[in-house]
C-alpha cells in the first residue's frame, strides 16, 4: 500500500476512528486502526467488535492495499504534524510515513487479521436529516441508564420507525424522554431497534449536515449502519425487549403549570446546592400564581425559591429529584415550559410550551415520596 495525502486529512480521520478503540483490549489487532487505500480514497476503520467507525478522505493512491497501525501511537504522531503533504507506505509488518523532514516507521499487524465488516442481507432502512437527528438524540439519550446492573436494554435508546416518523425513547426507570422526528422519506416497514448509547454518541459527534442513512444489516438483523457524509458508524443492536413505555404516560392530567424555563432551571440549580444528597430532593408547591421551591439538609441548610407561573387546576405539592428535573429542563429549547400533573405520587409530564418541539418532545418524571 502506498499513497500521498494532506496530513490534516489523515490526522482527522485517524483521530475520529481512534475514539472507538478500547485501550484495554486483550486482542492486539483491536488496538490498531485499519487503513485501506483504493481508487483515490483511503478509509480508516476502528472497532471494538460492538461498535465500528469508518472514515474516509481523498488521496493519491499509487499502490492499493491495506495496513494496520497502533491507534494511539499513530494518532499521537499525526496530531502533531504541520499541514503538509504526507506519504505513507504500508506492509503487513511496517508502516512508513514521510512528511517534510519527518520520517517515522511504526510496527504493524497483518491486515487480514482485522475483523471484517458485518455481512448479510439488508433489512429495514430509514433516512433522516442529520442535524435534526443529532438534536433529537441529544435531547433523549441523557435519560438512559448509566448503570450496567440495570441491563443493556435500559442503557440503550429505542428507535421506533413507522410511516413518516422516527421516535427516539430513553428511560432509566425514574425518568423518560421521547422525541418524534419526521423521516426524510416514508419508511416501507415498521421497526423497533435498541441502539447502544455509545453508538448514538458517535453518530452525534460525526453527523453534521445532510442526511443520515441507516440500514439494518446481518442475517440476524443485529447490526445498524449509520452513513453520514464520509463517515460510517456500525453498531451491534441490543438484544432484548424494551419496556412498554406508553403505559407510564398518564392519559389525562388535571393540573398544569407554565413557567419560564430559564428561571425555573436557575431556581432548581440553586436549590440543588442545598439538596445535594443522594436523593437530591426538592419540593415544589404551586398555589395561586406562585411556584415555591424548597429544599432542606441537616448539613447544608434550607433553600427557598419563588417565581411567578400560570396555573390551572387545584394546588399541588410534589417532590422531585432536583438533578433529574434540571437535566430535563436543560434540554427544553423553549422560553416557557409546561408541567402537567395528576397527583403528588403520579408521573409528571414536562414539555416545551411553544415552538416546533412542543408536540414532538415529551419528558416523564417520577416524583419522590415526601
Amino acid at each position: 500500500m502506498r499513497f500521498t495525502c494532506n496530513s490534516k486529512d489523515i490526522a482527522g480521520a485517524v483521530a475520529a476512528a481512534s475514539k472507538v478503540v478500547n485501550a484495554h483490549t486483550t486482542m492486539p489487532i483491536l488496538g490498531n486502526v485499519l487503513l485501506t487505500a483504493k481508487a483515490g480514497r483511503v478509509s480508516v476503520r476502528a472497532t471494538d467488535l460492538e461498535l465500528t467507525l469508518e472514515n474516509g478522505f481523498a488521496a493519491s493512491v499509487s499502490e492499493e492495499g491495506q495496513c494496520t497501525v497502533q491507534a494511539r501511537l499513530f494518532s499521537g504522531y499525526l496530531a502533531n504534524l504541520p499541514a503538509a503533504e504526507l506519504e505513507m507506505q504500508g506492509t503487513p509488518t511496517r508502516a512508513t510515513l514521510k512528511c517534510e523532514r519527518s520520517n517515522y516507521e511504526f510496527f504493524a499487524l497483518p491486515a487480514d487479521e482485522y475483523p471484517p465488516l458485518p455481512e448479510g442481507k439488508l433489512g429495514d432502512q430509514f433516512r433522516v436529516d442529520a442535524k435534526a437527528f443529532r438534536e433529537a438524540a441529544s435531547a433523549v439519550t441523557f435519560a438512559a441508564s448509566g448503570e450496567e446492573a440495570r441491563g443493556a436494554v435500559l442503557m440503550g435508546t429505542l428507535l421506533e420507525i413507522e410511516g413518516q416518523t422516527i421516535t427516539l425513547v430513553a428511560t432509566d426507570g425514574y425518568r423518560l424522554a421521547r422525541f418524534e422526528l419526521p423521516l426524510s422519506e416514508p419508511s416501507k416497514t415498521s421497526a423497533r431497534l435498541i441502539v447502544p448509547a455509545r453508538a448514538l454518541a458517535e453518530v452525534m459527534r460525526v453527523a453534521s449536515g445532510g442526511v443520515i442513512e441507516a440500514t439494518v444489516l446481518g442475517g440476524q438483523a443485529n447490526q445498524l449502519v449509520f452513513n453520514t457524509g464520509d463517515v460510517k458508524v456500525i453498531a451491534r443492536l441490543v438484544d432484548g425487549q424494551y419496556p412498554n413505555y406508553p403505559q407510564v404516560i398518564p392519559k389525562e392530567f388535571d393540573r398544569k403549570i407554565t413557567a419560564s424555563t430559564a428561571r425555573l432551571l436557575a431556581s432548581l440549580r440553586r436549590a440543588e446546592v442545598v439538596a445535594g444528597d443522594r436523593a437530591s430532593m426538592v419540593k415544589i408547591a404551586a398555589e395561586g400564581t406562585s411556584l415555591v421551591i424548597t429544599a432542606s439538609s441537616d448539613t447544608a441548610g434550607n433553600a427557598y425559591e419563588e417565581l411567578d407561573v400560570e396555573r390551572t387546576g387545584d394546588p399541588i405539592t410534589i417532590a422531585f429529584n432536583a438533578k433529574y428535573l434540571a437535566e430535563i429542563l436543560n434540554h427544553v429549547d423553549s422560553e416557557t415550559v409546561t408541567l402537567e400533573f395528576v397527583g403528588p405520587l403520579q408521573p409528571t409530564a414536562i414539555k416545551p410550551q411553544s415552538g416546533e418541539r412542543a408536540n414532538r418532545q415529551l419528558y416523564i418524571l417520577m416524583p419522590l415520596r415526601q
